[in-house]
């Protein structure tokens, strides 16, 4: 970890990286070379917690296991782009896309409008998710959960649990 730190005329910046470049931005800045982002908030853990609590509770319920409620949930009400896929490339595209994750899902929805490809949905897992989207995938979970007889948080709690996700939320 590189810390640098430069003054002038009163303002003061302080660098915390990685890079060894550090100095070299202070110091040699042109505009176009470094892209300057606002960080990323750390995710709630508490409402991904719940959210895996909940998929355990109801797995036992059905005997399945809480991955593949999940990833039910992911495709029920997740995220996910449509892409036409070489018919050949499939399985390796597959292989590749849901190594990212539980909730990264691949599903082959039809034959393509093009010629030796197929349309499929690449579904994202939930650590991308944005504030409102989190919220609808605890939404369909705590839905399932009470159809079940699963005691589930008050709408009160969970709606305390959202806005923390939302505050801690980098989307």
């Amino acid at each position: 970890m590189i810390i640098t730190e430069a003054v002038r005329d009163g303002e003061f910046l302080k660098l915390k990286t990685n890079s060894p470049d550090s100095y070299k931005f202070v110091y040699g800045f042109k505009p176009g070379e470094y892209e300057i982002a606002k960080a990323k908030k750390k995710r709630s853990n508490d409402s991904n917690a719940y959210l895996w609590t909940l998929c355990d509770k109801i797995a036992a319920k059905i005997s399945s296991t809480p991955q593949d409620v999940y990833r039910r949930a992911i495709r029920d009400v997740g995220v996910f782009t449509p892409l036409p896929i070489r018919n050949d490339a499939v399985d390796d595209f597959r292989r590749v896309w849901e190594a990212h994750g539980t909730g990264w899902v691949l599903d082959v929805v039809d034959d393509s409008k093009i010629k030796g490809y197929k349309l499929c949905n690449a579904y994202q897992g939930s650590s991308t998710y944005d504030v409102a989207q989190m919220s609808r995938l605890i939404d369909y979970i705590v839905e399932d959960a009470k159809a079940m007889g699963i005691e589930v948080l008050s709408e009160r709690e969970l709606s305390l649990m959202k806005e923390e996700y939302g505050k801690h939320s980098s989307k």
